[in-house]
């Protein structure tokens, strides 16, 4: 009798652990992602020959599950920020012109993360709005315009973005992540800590 009722208790831990979907992203996570971007929609314009550089974003965002379901998937809300600058200089006989940018985006996020059945993956789609911040300057040494025509601008914008991504948690409190999008970069990758 013993051994049945043993045998009964093990199937029907075992039924219920099957029908318990798992998931790496549910109501109540907390996910922290810390990372690099390449590309971007932020125009910046190089003069042919001229010397540039430029600095990869850095991206961070916060996503907190929700208990709204919709569709085979859960809400998450949260918040991001990035930077990014380049720059550009350009020589000839003996005049220089220096050309730089530096981003800045900061706002709301909210993501649509599909219910999977898997402790690991977590696939989802993201929008996000806030505010831009472009910090513009200019530096020449050419005599036809009275030896310079140095200014320094910054703009403030409304900020609107689209990502698809996926995060792949090695554990609880550790994995990585990957983004695409129309964003402050196009591509995105980095680390994902659990909160």
């Amino acid at each position: 009798m013993k051994k049945l009722l043993s045998v009964m208790m093990i199937s029907a831990m075992l039924l219920t652990s099957s029908l318990v979907k798992a998931q790496a992203f549910d109501e109540g996570t907390k996910h922290l992602n810390l990372g690099i971007g390449f590309g971007g929609y932020y125009g910046y314009v190089y003069v042919t020959g001229a010397d540039h550089s430029s600095l990869p974003t850095i991206f961070i965002s916060y996503d907190q599950g929700t208990s709204i379901e919709l569709g085979p998937g859960i809400i998450g809300i949260g918040g991001f920020a990035g930077y990014s600058s380049a720059s550009a200089r350009y020589d000839y006989v003996g005049y220089s012109w220096e050309y730089s940018w530096s981003n800045f985006v900061i706002g709301a996020r909210g993501t649509y993360h599909f219910m999977l059945d898997n402790d690991n993956l977590d696939l989802y789609g993201g929008l996000s709005i806030g505010l831009w911040a472009q910090t513009y300057e200019y530096k020449d040494t050419d005599p036809f315009y009275n030896g310079s025509l140095d200014s320094k601008d910054t703009y403030m914008n409304l900020y609107d973005a689209i990502c698809f991504g996926g995060k792949y948690m090695f554990s609880e409190k550790f994995g990585v992540f990957a983004e695409l999008g129309w964003d402050v970069a196009y591509l995105k990758a980095g680390v994902t800590l659990g909160l």
